[in-house]
């Protein structure tokens, strides 16, 4: 058994007061790991692109700090997407924190719509192949990828050559968009055989003229597709327990593992 817990909350103020209460609360539910969902550490990308770049970086390097600090006081794995500053450039990261270290990961595939155009403003290399984050805790393995990511067929292979128990997919869904979430966070953790832990961001959002809210629905899905647990569209904490025999089980009925593995041979 391992718990993990994600956080869904707005853009967080610079105050630590809100993220220590969270971080305090799921130690004390026995959590290995805690998620934030995208722009949580950031503003959101529509709020960032008009900011200018002397804040980005003193809000980004704020909260990289606050979260080094956090995850030594409650000796917890925090991931959190995070913007980055480098070399002049701006980098949009998975970062995750622990007492020994932090790590970061690029986000390999950037979203590139008109209204919401990522790929155009941060400096990620475009490169061959795929470096998608992976960790261990708690005798799970964790793989990470952001919401964009989950729509790419490619994505879940390499998550199924790293052998992962778990997906943390943190998003900033909107649009209602949340039954097309649904179905497609459903299918790809039963056909990959997998947990899936999605954290989603609340707040609201510009997109030209359209105003639009983050809805929320952060949720634990089963190895077998199942939603098992989920949040509604307030500010909250998901608490989620994760089993190596529900995992076995799926894996053995459907066999979808197995099976794939002969075909990429």
């Amino acid at each position: 058994m391992a718990k993990i817990c994600a956080l869904q909350l707005s853009t967080l103020a610079m105050s630590d007061s809100r993220i220590d209460y969270y971080l305090k609360l799921a130690k004390e539910h026995g959590a290995c790991v805690v998620v934030l969902g995208e722009y949580v550490l950031n503003s959101f990308f529509t709020e960032l692109v008009k900011m200018p770049s002397s804040m980005l970086k003193e809000q980004s390097e704020h909260k990289r700090a606050s979260l080094c600090n956090l995850a030594k006081k409650y000796d917890l794995a925090i991931v959190a997407p995070l913007i980055i500053h480098k070399n002049a450039k701006f980098y949009k990261v998975i970062a995750k924190f622990t007492r020994q270290s932090t790590k970061y990961e690029e986000q390999n595939i950037l979203i590139n719509y008109p209204h919401w155009d990522e790929a155009n403003f941060f400096a990620n290399q475009r490169q061959n192949g795929l470096n998608l984050m992976s960790f261990t805790c708690d005798k799970f393995k964790f793989g990470v990828i952001f919401g964009f990511e989950a729509h790419f067929d490619a994505v879940w292979q390499e998550l199924a050559h790293k052998k992962v128990d778990c997906v943390i997919v943190p998003t900033a869904c909107t649009l209602n968009s949340k039954e097309r979430w649904n179905e497609l966070l459903k299918m790809r953790a039963f056909t990959n055989n997998v947990y899936i832990l999605r954290a989603n961001r609340l707040g609201k959002a510009k997109f030209d003229k359209i105003q639009s809210e983050f809805y929320g629905n952060s949720q634990l899905i089963s190895p077998h597709g199942d939603i098992v647990s989920s949040l509604d569209e307030n500010e909250g904490m998901l608490v989620c327990e994760l089993d190596k025999k529900v995992l076995n089980e799926a894996k053995n009925i459907w066999k979808f593992r197995e099976t794939a593995a002969h075909i990429d041979k």
